[in-house]
């Protein structure tokens, strides 16, 4: 009893102090981009010093988690990272999930007239036939997100995930870990400007977004407990920002009220990739 009593006591310390070191990793750096007048939407004017900060921010669940796990009188040796081999197959299922929810997405925004269907900017940005340049933007195009993706999901899979579940279910650990992540991302959401559309409330975009964290979560979770490997989760991470920038995104001319619909923020885009998540849970819940 003494035993377990402890192990769940060093477990709380290390979820407090994952979350201290978070908020102090984070909200100074946002602060600095802030008071330098970063603007997402023109983040190449920024100082370097800024654009660093907010870029930065994607390795801040990794550090916040590695501190956090030290805390807990652990060395590093003890980390479980999660680099294992597995089948192609799980990668595969990591790559569909997202790009099957962001087609539901934008493909109901297009078909309704929310938001415009125009692959002719593909070529138009990258000279290459819409078809060849999407598959290039969804297929290679995850790499430089994979980058982005491992700061983050070392932090939220390989600690946060890892961690919950020793005391709780897998769906109560993606429920928290989907909630943090939605969090996490909420004062670039209030303070930056670019993060969000400008035409979309501040409150509406921040629902949406924590819809969609907290649905992708649940795939998150299940193929990095299941699997016991962070590779699908870093595949699903990378798929889902290369499907709705390089994908989707970049064939969408916007319409008046389409930044309510797709987008970061937007609803269509929370709900389609809830409805893949549900219509494929039996792939994900059981890899084997």
């Amino acid at each position: 009893m003494n035993s377990t009593l402890t192990a769940s006591s060093v477990v709380r310390r290390q979820l407090t102090v994952f979350g201290v070191a978070l908020a102090a990793l984070v909200l100074p750096a946002q602060a600095y981009a802030v008071s330098q007048g970063l603007n997402l939407n023109r983040i190449g004017e920024a100082p370097i010093g800024a654009q660093l900060a907010v870029y930065s921010q994607a390795f801040a669940p990794m550090l916040a988690g590695l501190a956090a796990w030290l805390a807990g009188g652990h060395g590093l040796r003890g980390f479980d990272w999660g680099f294992r081999r597995v089948p192609w197959r799980m990668l595969g299922i990591a790559w569909l999930v997202p790009v099957l929810g962001i087609t539901l997405g934008y493909g109901s925004a297009w078909l309704t007239g929310l938001a415009r269907f125009a692959p002719g900017n593909v070529t138009d940005s990258t000279g290459l036939h819409p078809a060849l340049g999407i598959a290039l933007g969804l297929l290679p195009g995850i790499v430089p997100y994979l980058i982005l993706a491992l700061g983050e999901q070392l932090g939220w899979s390989s600690f946060l995930t890892t961690r919950l579940a020793q005391t709780r279910s897998t769906d109560a650990t993606a429920l928290i870990v989907g909630l943090c992540w939605a969090l996490f991302h909420v004062p670039l959401m209030l303070f930056i400007p670019g993060a969000i559309d400008q035409d979309v409330p501040i409150p509406y975009a921040i629902a949406c977004f924590a819809v969609r964290s907290v649905a992708f979560a649940f795939p998150l979770v299940w193929l990095r407990l299941t699997t016991g490997s962070i590779w699908p989760v870093l595949v699903l991470h990378a798929a889902l920002n290369a499907a709705l920038h390089f994908g989707a995104g970049a064939m969408t001319t916007p319409t008046e009220g389409s930044a309510w619909f797709v987008g970061e923020g937007g609803a269509l885009t929370a709900t389609g990739l809830a409805a893949a998540v549900a219509a494929t849970h039996r792939l994900w819940r059981d890899p084997g």
